[in-house]
């Protein structure tokens, strides 16, 4: 009798999909929140800065990233709207320390001509460990959990963006009644940022900045995305 070996092909791959799938879970569970941040805790407004988007087929997009500041967990935070998703990307002190040392090593790479068009840079200048909360709309159920940030650059248009790197998240669903989608995952994106737009929020990262702080309100400004030949 002549076994139909692609059925049993499929299964075998779907269960190995399910199996690395649940491991991602169990690491998501397992895993230390090194810092974590309360909404109700006091904000002060730092300001907005421009960054940019990838809209896949449609090119870079425009987005506006309100910065704010939490000074009961010292955390610096960047809020912007990705799709229908609200991300809220916290940064304690090591982390934006870690920002600004990337973003120092990118504008000498960038001034010594040695950028080169990879996709394997969007990491070249490490990582740190932060704090994501995330929700559709603001008044709806929100999801939190650690998240890995990367530094590094990719060009777009021959243009070399300096890059922040939102790593992968799996996250629970409180709200799914079916148990094969109670674990959901947020996957990797970037924001992309200019030399001036970077260099609008390093000023944002630096902890005697925020040291002195006051009430400052935050002003919004409209302009194209800024290409830089290379």
């Amino acid at each position: 009798m002549k076994i139909n070996k692609m059925p049993l092909l499929l299964l075998v791959l779907l269960l190995a999909g399910c199996s690395s799938f649940k491991r991602q879970v169990e690491l998501a569970k397992q895993r230390q929140i090194k810092f974590k941040v309360d909404m109700k805790t006091p904000k002060v407004p730092v300001g907005t800065v421009e960054a940019q988007l990838d809209g896949q087929f449609t090119g870079l997009k425009k987005v506006n990233v309100n910065v704010t500041y939490s000074p009961v967990e010292d955390a610096l935070c960047l809020e912007f709207k990705r799709n229908t998703v609200t991300n809220y990307q916290f940064f304690d002190r090591p982390g934006r320390t870690a920002f600004l040392n990337a973003l120092e090593k990118y504008t000498e790479d960038f001034e010594g001509k040695k950028l080169v068009n990879s996709k394997k840079t969007k990491n070249k200048y490490g990582n740190t460990d932060g704090y994501l909360i995330w929700r559709i709309t603001r008044v709806s159920e929100s999801s939190h959990d650690s998240v890995e940030f990367s530094f590094g650059y990719l060009f777009k248009e021959k243009s070399p963006f300096f890059t922040i790197t939102q790593g992968e998240v799996v996250f629970e669903d409180i709200f799914a009644t079916d148990s094969s989608k109670k674990y959901l995952t947020n996957g990797e994106f970037q924001l992309f940022f200019t030399r001036a737009q970077s260099m609008e929020l390093a000023a944002y990262f630096d902890q005697q900045f925020l040291r002195g702080l006051t009430n400052i309100k935050p002003e919004t400004r409209e302009s194209n995305i800024d290409y830089e030949d290379y």
